[in-house]
């Protein structure tokens, strides 16, 4: 595992208390799509960010953080890229990464619940990158419209390739909504309904969430093969 010290390109607000931060590196940084990254605070304390960038970027990489002061374990991080500009960082952790290629005859679903969505967005753009033709279905779920903070760039994606397909999801009732409502890994099933057997799912969001859509995939038919997440590694 590889240890690099990381440059602080910038640190922009995407959403309430979501920071999307890009850090750099004058080495490649060795990656795979889905894999998260250590943020070095201490020599026995590491603490674990999606990677949201894809592979092809190699020297850079991308995260979205949550942080609120009331929550040392993130703000802390944030804080000291605020004030250092550098961060150490163990690259890359995760067993949780792209396991189709362009030959898979699988339809993809990612599914993300909030921040979650780091996860997914290093996914689908390496799928762009190395041209994949199968159906991807992105589901991003969310409170409010506002905490999907790039409604706007994944329309475009959707718009631009035919084969992605961008579904969010908002858990709560909203009149001026008009999309798909209730839990996020939910609608897929819903929209899965008889074909979801055929689905290969990349899932990222709570522990509560990837635990309740685990059990309801399986139910419905998934094989248990074709589930990814982070969260399964420490679930029962």
């Amino acid at each position: 595992m590889h240890s690099h010290q990381l440059q602080v390109e910038s640190i922009s607000t995407v959403a309430n208390d979501v920071y999307k931060i890009i850090l750099s590196s004058t080495q490649p940084l060795e990656y795979l799509a889905g894999q998260y990254c250590m943020i070095q605070m201490g020599e026995q304390d590491l603490r674990p960010f999606s990677i949201a960038s894809a592979p092809s970027i190699s020297n850079t990489i991308e995260l979205h953080i949550g942080a609120v002061p009331q929550n040392a374990y993130a703000w802390d991080v944030l804080t000291q890229m605020r004030e250092q500009g550098t961060i150490q960082a163990q690259i890359a952790h995760g067993e949780a990464h792209l396991q189709a290629n362009n030959d898979s005859p699988h339809p993809l679903a990612l599914i993300a619940g909030g921040t979650g969505y780091s996860y997914v967005k290093s996914i689908v753009h390496e799928c762009i990158a190395q041209r994949f033709e199968q159906d991807i279905h992105v589901y991003w779920g969310a409170k409010t419209l506002a905490q999907i903070y790039e409604y706007d760039e994944l329309t475009a994606l959707a718009n631009a390739h035919t084969n992605i397909h961008f579904h969010p999801v908002l858990e709560l009732q909203n009149p001026n909504w008009l999309g798909k409502t209730g839990l996020v890994h939910a609608a897929f099933m819903q929209d899965a309904d008889t074909d979801i057997a055929q689905y290969q799912v990349y899932i990222a969001g709570p522990f509560a969430m990837a635990k309740v859509a685990r059990d309801d995939y399986f139910a419905a038919g998934l094989p248990a093969k074709a589930l990814f997440g982070d969260a399964y590694a420490y679930l029962d």
